[in-house]
């Protein structure tokens, strides 16, 4: 008997996960978007293994500063004497390892905030909204810049201020989704057989909501890379001997000045356009998980 359900069950799972993918796949856009994402992970990850170069300390001197892309040096050097092909893999790492550690924190608390806010109700939904309401009043990068002045510079401070500062649009998406959701039948019939709140929420709101937190989470990840890069570009990335990418652009808008494109251009496109990528993907996953798109 078993047997024959779980037959039943793998060819609609099949079937839903072909509908998914087909959808996905018309939008050209997104799968552009996702191949970039892909070519990025392993150019910034396995790069390194192919293309060797030091990048904890300047190795050649004075003398191979601000060279321009040569043989050696495919993308040239900074005013450090790092190569900065090797330095845009190298930062990269840093870029997308807190980017993504970030959007975990800040999909992870804002999800359970706004899951409370809005299955609960009533007052205390009022006020967790409030303080809501409250910290998006704030300027994001005048509270990032605070926060960063008052605490000493570390990879851990900075997921943990991203994340922190990053989780207000999830939690308000999530609030609206168990608010549709509380009054389900579903819901009420488990409410009925005393099922408890927290057993609700992690067994039937959150799972009908984790199409919207995946969507939300390429959102944020494209965000958080673009938040490092601001905090970066204004001196308060990672501290050295490690980079970002932001970090590459502070040092490289200052020689953009004398003609030294190869500082910025190169690094300022792969970001701007990983950035855009995650968007994409997230628009496109948005469609896939739209139920009333989907092929029965």
């Amino acid at each position: 008997m078993l047997t024959k359900l779980r037959k039943r069950k793998e060819p609609k799972l099949l079937k839903a996960q072909n509908s998914a993918w087909r959808i996905f796949r018309q939008n050209k856009a997104a799968v552009v978007a996702l191949t970039y994402i892909i070519a990025v992970v392993l150019f910034c990850y396995v790069g390194p293994h192919f293309y060797h170069s030091n990048q904890t300390d300047a190795f050649e001197g004075l003398f191979s500063t601000n060279l321009p892309p040569q043989a050696g040096f495919p993308l040239g050097t900074d005013d450090q004497g790092f190569d900065i092909l090797g330095r845009i893999m190298y930062g990269g790492q840093t870029s997308l390892e807190v980017g993504l550690l970030a959007a975990l924190v800040a999909m992870t608390w804002g999800a359970l905030y706004g899951l409370v806010s809005g299955y609960r109700g009533g007052a205390i939904d009022a006020v967790l909204m409030r303080i809501v309401d409250a910290l998006l009043a704030i300027p994001g990068l005048f509270l990032l810049l605070a926060l960063m002045a008052v605490f000493n510079r570390s990879e851990l401070l900075l997921v943990l201020v991203l994340g922190g500062t990053g989780w207000y649009g999830v939690a308000r998406l999530t609030r609206s989704e168990a608010l549709a959701l509380r009054n389900r039948e579903y819901v009420s019939a488990v409410r009925s057989m005393g099922g408890s709140n927290t057993r609700i929420i992690r067994r039937h709101v959150l799972p009908n909501s984790v199409s919207t937190l995946i969507t939300v989470t390429t959102f944020t990840v494209g965000d958080s890379i673009l938040a490092l890069s601001a905090l970066g570009f204004l001196q308060l990335g990672v501290p050295l001997p490690k980079t970002d990418w932001g970090t590459m652009l502070n040092t490289g808008v200052q020689s953009i000045q004398l003609n030294q494109w190869w500082q910025v251009y190169p690094v300022a496109g792969i970001f701007l356009f990983l950035v855009v990528s995650f968007n994409y993907v997230g628009d496109a996953l948005r469609d896939v998980f739209e139920v009333r798109l989907r092929t029965q």
